[in-house]
């Protein structure tokens, strides 16, 4: 049995944050694989199973990395599928989540090519800190937080308009929780839980990557996680779709509610580096998938 762990433009990443991924399907006699979406000299027919992992530069040509989906998800089994990419790989997936009772962060929405006062759009809303980020974007790729202080800064605007220069836009209240909460991460394989990750930013930081000096955190599921587990697999039954992983990323908003911030789908790190465990969890999922 061969298996793709399809990476990027950075491939070494599936040798890293998928370690016990890779260890425990070797273990079962699987053949490792981690090519690369966009190489045309890869056969994907060679594979029994196709997962995507790492692919993460697919944000700069998502047009090229769904059609890419499209055929390979003829010739391999492709997890994620290719509609739930296509789907997954636009954050207005969230409208719909939204629309079906999920209590997802508020969000303006801005077209590629509008012109808006960012000034004014946080007035209307009664906002005060909000964030800018594209809505086709990875980690923290083109995520600005404005001063809030004194208004929206002139930074900001000038960022929007680049932003809608080239794609969709989503204008958020900034939720200060995360400062002190984190962000929480809630992994499912094959629809159950198999672990929450609190991720909180260093002192002085708001976003919470590690190449930020965040720092992660296993929850136990009958603690402190137990009630972000529950809204997690809530999303994931909302979402509506046969998914091998999902990863629900939550936030406290003003009132400590537990808001969505983003459902991923695509090519999420499953933090196995403090689950390792789930490793062997998600290989067998991957192989039944064969």
């Amino acid at each position: 049995m061969e298996v793709a762990l399809v990476t990027g433009e950075a491939p070494d990443f599936a040798a890293t944050i998928d370690a016990p991924l890779v260890d425990a399907l070797r273990s079962r006699g699987v053949d490792v694989h981690a090519p690369r979406w966009d190489d045309p000299t890869t056969d994907w027919s060679r594979f029994t199973v196709a997962v995507v992992r790492t692919a993460w530069d697919y944000t700069t040509r998502r047009d090229e990395f769904l059609a890419w989906a499209a055929r390979a998800g003829e010739v391999t089994a492709l997890w994620n599928p290719s509609d739930v990419l296509r789907w997954n790989t636009h954050k207005s997936y969230l409208i719909e989540l939204e629309d079906r009772g999920a209590p997802v962060v508020p969000t303006a929405w801005l077209a590629q090519g509008d012109r808006a006062s960012l000034a004014e759009l946080v007035a209307a809303r009664g906002w005060r800190r909000v964030v800018v980020k594209p809505a086709v974007a990875s980690g923290s790729d083109g995520l600005l937080r404005t001063d809030g202080d004194h208004g929206p800064a002139s930074v900001a605007q000038a960022h929007l308009d680049d932003l809608l220069g080239t794609g969709d836009v989503m204008v958020q209240p900034y939720l200060s929780a995360v400062e002190e909460t984190g962000e929480v991460s809630v992994v499912l394989v094959d629809g159950a839980v198999t672990h929450v990750v609190r991720k909180r930013p260093p002192a002085g930081e708001f976003r919470i990557q590690e190449q930020f000096g965040g720092l992660y955190e296993r929850l136990e599921l009958e603690g402190d996680g137990a009630d972000p587990a529950a809204l997690g697999r809530w999303v994931y039954e909302a979402v509506g779709h046969d998914l091998l992983y999902a990863r629900v990323d939550l936030l406290l908003d003003d009132n400590r509610a537990w808001q969505v911030a983003e459902v991923e789908l695509t090519e999420p790190d499953l933090y196995l580096g403090v689950a390792p465990d789930v490793g062997a969890v998600l290989a067998e999922a991957t192989v039944a998938r064969a």
